[in-house]
């Protein structure tokens, strides 16, 4: 499976969709099967394009890996998302999802929110502030 992160590098901000993980409320990105045989970038691409209409998606060279553990049988991919040329449309955030909003990394901690993967910030933080290499970073 992978998941997608909407990033918008100019403000350094992304989006996240409020859900239920173990009976609490938090904050998440999709999750997207990926077809047997399709890079998991790929799956990524063609999800976010469903949704948004957007010709042109990059890929963040910078892929967060979460092992398999306990209830997530499966390895997942953590993708960094945005559009080629321009900027994200005005509506993005209802088109990921109902209750979808854009966030910093400051924002989730001065809100105290929880967010799944629990890494996520810290990637994002990597990511922004170019400290992490990139290829594949390890979540865990």
């Amino acid at each position: 499976m992978v998941r997608p992160v909407v990033i918008d590098p100019a403000v350094r901000r992304f989006l996240l969709l409020p859900v239920r993980h173990r009976d609490a409320k938090c904050w998440s990105v999709p999750v997207v099967p990926v077809r047997a045989g399709e890079p998991y970038c790929r799956a990524a691409v063609r999800y976010l394009r469903s949704l948004t209409g957007l010709p042109g998606l990059l890929i963040a060279p910078v892929v967060g890996v979460l092992p398999a553990t306990g209830a997530r049988r499966r390895i997942a991919y953590v993708v960094l998302a945005r559009p080629v040329t321009g900027a994200w449309p005005q509506n993005a955030p209802a088109l990921l999802g109902e209750g979808a909003r854009w966030w910093s990394t400051a924002q989730l901690r001065d809100a105290g929110v929880r967010v799944e993967p629990d890494t996520l910030p810290l990637l994002m933080d990597g990511y922004w502030e170019g400290w992490l290499p990139d290829g594949e970073v390890s979540l865990e």
